[in-house]
């Protein structure tokens, strides 16, 4: 959404609301939910479409409530899923949750999803008719030109360092990798460790570094000095560490979750490991280091897939369309 706000559209204009789901004080969150309360309650022009961000647990339960505010009024709504184990939370729901969430998607004007995976899941688990879903995958801004491979090559990680993103899997992976073949491992992102198995790990393998959380122009100095994007993730919808390690040419090893497999193609722009699987993501790794020409033409095959399909500005136009179909489909 911060990209969204910094781009330019003559068909519509958008106004953004905080429902309450930036991290703060209780307080102030609540204040926030009120003011998009009131903004769903509010006089609006006849042509407002509402969108909501869905993700997973306190967030639907916001959204709901804000749902049936614009249901009362009789007013448009699209819901937005992104949340990376939304599926581990409808299917945690109990019965009287699973027909709340279910009513909510129903009477939707239009759900936009991150690929064709979240869809069918969506579609099949609520019982949502397909015609209602716009497949919109994730965007970012990327270089206009993108650094060389460098001569070592450095490998990024970009995300909270968790159980979940495959951390644990990814040391392992790395401490592997025989020594005059190790470059250097860059963990950007804060760590969430509650058994402090990933902090034993750190301690122990060698040519790592690790960040903490960094802002927006941090992480761009660190994809301007790799060659390789990691993600060996347990879940996700469409990560938006992927697409920016594709803009900036980088050859990405992930795991097949989420709309991942929509953007990667295995062994064409990127290559795609097994899940939990350390040794496989070893050898992909070590394979990549020996192969400079390799990480290179991995690196550029995924630069030329993000600019056909997840540049910022074609994101816009892509919205544009689900906003006019849906006022279209109103009257």
């Amino acid at each position: 959404m911060g990209y969204l706000s910094r781009t330019q559209s003559d068909r519509t204009k958008i106004r953004f609301v905080d429902s309450g789901g930036t991290p703060g004080p209780v307080p102030t969150r609540l204040r926030k939910f009120a003011q998009a309360l009131f903004a769903c309650l509010g006089p609006v022009p006849d042509d407002t479409v509402f969108h909501f961000n869905q993700a997973s647990k306190i967030s639907t339960w916001r959204k709901l409530v804000l749902v049936y505010a614009l249901r009362m009024r009789s007013r448009p709504y699209v819901l937005h899923v992104h949340g990376g184990r939304f599926d581990a939370f409808l299917e945690g729901l109990n019965p009287v949750a699973r027909r709340m969430v279910s009513d909510m998607f129903s009477k939707a004007a239009g759900i936009i999803v991150l690929g064709e995976y979240w869809r069918d899941y969506i579609a099949e688990f609520l019982g949502v008719p397909p015609e209602k879903f716009y497949v919109v995958p994730n965007a970012v801004p990327g270089p206009r030109e993108v650094p060389e491979d460098r001569e070592t090559p450095v490998v990024l990680f970009s995300g909270q360092l968790t159980r979940r993103k495959g951390v644990i899997e990814l040391l392992r992976a790395w401490a592997m990798i025989p020594e005059n073949l190790r470059s250097h491992l860059v963990l950007a992102g804060d760590l969430h460790d509650p058994d402090g198995e990933i902090s034993s790990l750190l301690e122990v393998t060698p040519a790592i570094e690790t960040t903490g959380w960094i802002g927006p122009e941090q992480i761009i100095e660190r994809l301007a000095e790799a060659s390789v994007l990691v993600l060996p993730s347990y879940g996700e919808n469409l990560p938006m560490s992927l697409l920016d390690g594709m803009a900036w040419g980088l050859a990405p090893v992930v795991t097949n979750v989420g709309a991942v497999g929509e953007v990667i193609e295995d062994g064409k722009n990127g290559w795609i490991v097994p899940t939990g699987d350390a040794e496989t993501l070893a050898r992909v790794l070590e394979s990549l280091l020996l192969d400079p020409e390799r990480r290179l033409s991995l690196g550029q095959e995924a630069r030329r897939r993000w600019e056909e399909e997840y540049q910022i500005d074609r994101y816009r136009q892509r919205l544009d369309q689900v906003y006019a179909d849906v006022l279209n489909k109103q009257r």
